[in-house]
């Protein structure tokens, strides 16, 4: 059987990446990980993803410049930030970045499902 989706997690904290992993597998999902901007923007070289999880501040680039960097290479990726701002994100910003949706942290797997299926169906 194969996976649901092909999803990408960036994340330079080990707990949070491992805890997204098995989420993600849970849902049926074939999860590829990498613990910096420049391993996952590699890995996005390498493969195509219909959706990307990564830390918003992640070693390196940052989640925005790597969901900028996704954007502009036009493939229809999902973009999801995970962040534990309790602030404000601007929604028309987000979306400028080419960020479809935020994770927040403490990652529940229900709001991980509830992401997925709004915006991969």
């Amino acid at each position: 059987m194969s996976a649901m989706f092909h999803v990408l997690v960036i994340d330079d904290d080990t707990v949070l990446r491992e805890l997204l992993r098995k989420s993600l597998s849970r849902l049926g999902c074939e999860v590829t990980v990498a613990e910096t901007a420049e391993g996952g923007i590699e890995q996005l070289k390498r493969s195509s993803y219909d959706a990307v999880f990564a830390a918003l501040c992640v070693r390196e680039l940052g989640g925005r410049s790597i969901a900028r960097w996704v954007k502009h290479q036009g493939c229809g990726t999902k973009f999801f930030i995970v962040t534990s701002w309790k602030g404000d994100l601007e929604p028309h910003l987000l979306r400028f970045d080419g960020i479809h949706d935020v994770i927040h942290k403490p990652i529940s797997f229900s709001e991980v499902r509830d992401k997925v299926l709004e915006h991969l169906g």
